[in-house]
C-alpha cells in the first residue's frame, strides 16, 4: 500500500536541492583569481558551515527519515535492493553516457586520458566520484562523491533498520563508536581522506533521521527555538572545532528548524513547488554540476556584475530544469518499456 507523502520531507529535500545548486554556482566565484565572493548568490555559509556541507547533511538526514518511513514496518530484502537499484543506476547510466558522448564530440578524445581503462567499472558502479574525491583517479564525469556514499548507505540500511527496531540503544552506541573512529582515521592517518565522504562519519545523520520517523518525531516551537539558537550561535561564535562535528550538529538542528518551518509555510503553492523539486531531485543532482560548469565557462566571471550574476543563475536554473525533466522522462519511459517486456516474458513462460 502506497504511504501518504510527508510534506516536511519534500520541504527539506527541496531546500537541500536548492542549496546544492547554489553551492556549485557560487563555487565558480570562490575559486576565481582573485576570488569574488560578493558575486555569490544569496550566501556561501549557513550556521558557520559551507552551504554545500549544510545541504548534504540535510540530504543524509532525510534519506534516513524517508527510508525508515517507507520500510520501517516491513523490508523484504529482494524488493528493497531491486527498488534501490532501479532508483539509482538506470538514470545515472543514461546521464553518464550522454555526458561521455558529449565530451567525445566536443574534444574528439575519450575522457580520462592516461587512466587505466578497467577503472570505468567504478563509473558503472557509481563510485567514481567518491574515489576521485579521496585521491584515486577515475573516469568521473557526474554524480559526485555523494552518490557513492548513498549507495553504501542503501547497502547497510536493512541492518541499521533491524538494529533500530530490535536494539535501538545498540544502534546508538555503534553509530557513536563508528563516528569517533571515522574522525580519528581522518585526523591521524597520513592518507588524505576527505572526512565528509567517509560513511561512518555520516551515519549519525542517517540514524537521526531514522529515529525521528520511528518515534513519530514532532517539532514543537520550543524545540525549534532551541535548535535555531544553536545554529545562530554557531554562526556567530564560529567555534574552532572540527568542521565534521559542526556539520553533524548544525545539520541536525537545521533539520529540526526546517521541519517546524514546513508546518508554518504549508500551503498549496509551497507544496506544489517542493513536490516538484523533490520529485526531480535525483535528476537535478545528476545534471546540475555539468550544466553549471559548461554554461559558466562561457562567461567572463571576473567582469560580470552582481545583477547579471543573479540573472545568469536564474537562466542556469531553467536549463537545469529542462535537462532534469528530460532525463527523468527518458528514465520513466525506459522503465515502462522494461516493465512491458518483463510482463511479456513472464506471460510467454507461463504458456
Amino acid at each position: 500500500m502506497k504511504r501518504e507523502r510527508l510534506f516536511y520531507l519534500d520541504f527539506v529535500r527541496a531546500i537541500a536541492v536548492i542549496s546544492i545548486v547554489i553551492t556549485h554556482f557560487n563555487a565558480r566565484y570562490l575559486y576565481l583569481n582573485p576570488p569574488a565572493p560578493e558575486k555569490a548568490v544569496l550566501t556561501t555559509n549557513v550556521g558557520n558551515l559551507y552551504i554545500g556541507d549544510w545541504g548534504v547533511s540535510l540530504f543524509f538526514i532525510i534519506s534516513g527519515a524517508a527510508l525508515m518511513y517507507v520500510y520501517g514496518e516491513r523490508c523484504e530484502l529482494k524488493t528493497f535492493y531491486k527498488k534501490r537499484f532501479l532508483s539509482i543506476y538506470p538514470m545515472f547510466w543514461m546521464a553518464y553516457i550522454a555526458d561521455f558522448l558529449f565530451v567525445i564530440w566536443k574534444t574528439h578524445m575519450l575522457p580520462g586520458a592516461g587512466i587505466p581503462k578497467w577503472r570505468i567499472v567504478f563509473s558503472v558502479l557509481g563510485f567514481d566520484g567518491l574515489l576521485l574525491t579521496n585521491g584515486y583517479p577515475t573516469f568521473y564525469l557526474l554524480g559526485e562523491w555523494f552518490l557513492g556514499v548513498i549507495i553504501l548507505i542503501y547497502l547497510i540500511f536493512p541492518l541499521l533498520r533491524k538494529l533500530l527496531n530490535e536494539k535501538p540503544a545498540l544502534l546508538l552506541i555503534v553509530s557513536v563508536i563508528g563516528y569517533i573512529a571515522g574522525l580519528a582515521v581522518c585526523a591521524y592517518t597520513p592518507y588524505p581522506f576527505v572526512p565528509a565522504t567517509i560513511l561512518f562519519i555520516r551515519i549519525p545523520e542517517l540514524v537521526f533521521g531514522m529515529f525521528f520517523v520511528k518515534y513519530n518525531g514532532k517539532v514543537t516551537w520550543k524545540i525549534a527555538t532551541v535548535a535555531l539558537f544553536i545554529v545562530v550561535m554557531n554562526w556567530i561564535l564560529k567555534p574552532e572545532i572540527s568542521a565534521s562535528i559542526q556539520t553533524t550538529y548544525v545539520g541536525i538542528t537545521s533539520f529540526l528548524v526546517l521541519v517546524y518551518l514546513s508546518n508554518v509555510l504549508k500551503c498549496s503553492p509551497v507544496e506544489f513547488v517542493c513536490g516538484k523539486l523533490s520529485k526531480y531531485s535525483y535528476a537535478i543532482f545528476l545534471v546540475h554540476h555539468v550544466v553549471i560548469g559548461k554554461m559558466m565557462e562561457r562567461f567572463n566571471l571576473v567582469e560580470i556584475s552582481v545583477e547579471k550574476s543573479y540573472l545568469l543563475f536564474l537562466f542556469i536554473c531553467v536549463v537545469i530544469a529542462v535537462f532534469s525533466w528530460g532525463i527523468y522522462f527518458l528514465h520513466s519511459q525506459v522503465m515502462k518499456l522494461c516493465y512491458v517486456i518483463d510482463c511479456k516474458v513472464k506471460d510467454s513462460g507461463v504458456k
